[in-house]
C-alpha cells in the first residue's frame, strides 16, 4: 500500500517508503556505522554507489550533518580507485573550464 500523501501515516513506514528527516537520518547513520566495509559487507554494490554519493553530496553541501559514521563510511568509499579516478577527471575538467 502506498500512502496517498506525505501526511498519511497509514501502514508501516517500511512499506510506504517515507519517514521524517530524523528517522531517515538515524537509519542512514546506523547503516553507515554497520558497514563492513560496505553496506552489504565485503562486496561493493549499487547500494554503496547510491547511498555513498548521497552522503558525500549531502555533507559537502551541508544538507546532512557530518556524523562520525557518515564521515568514516564516505572515507571508505572515497578510497576506491574508481572514485579517485573520477575525482581527478572532474578536477581536470573544472581547471580547463576556469582557465
Amino acid at each position: 500500500m502506498i500512502a496517498k500523501s506525505m501526511g498519511n501515516d497509514s501502514g508501516p513506514r517500511g512499506r510506504v517508503g517515507w519517514a521524517d528527516f530524523d528517522t531517515v537520518l538515524e537509519v542512514l547513520r546506523k547503516a553507515a556505522g554497520d558497514a563492513h566495509p560496505y553496506l552489504l559487507g565485503e562486496q561493493f554494490t549499487a547500494a554503496d554507489v547510491v547511498i555513498g554519493a548521497g552522503l558525500r553530496w549531502g555533507i559537502a553541501f551541508k544538507l546532512l550533518p557530518a556524523l562520525p559514521e557518515f564521515v568514516a563510511y564516505t572515507k571508505t568509499i572515497g578510497e576506491r580507485p574508481a572514485l579517485q579516478r573520477q575525482i581527478a577527471l572532474d578536477n581536470a575538467l573544472m581547471q580547463r573550464h576556469s582557465a
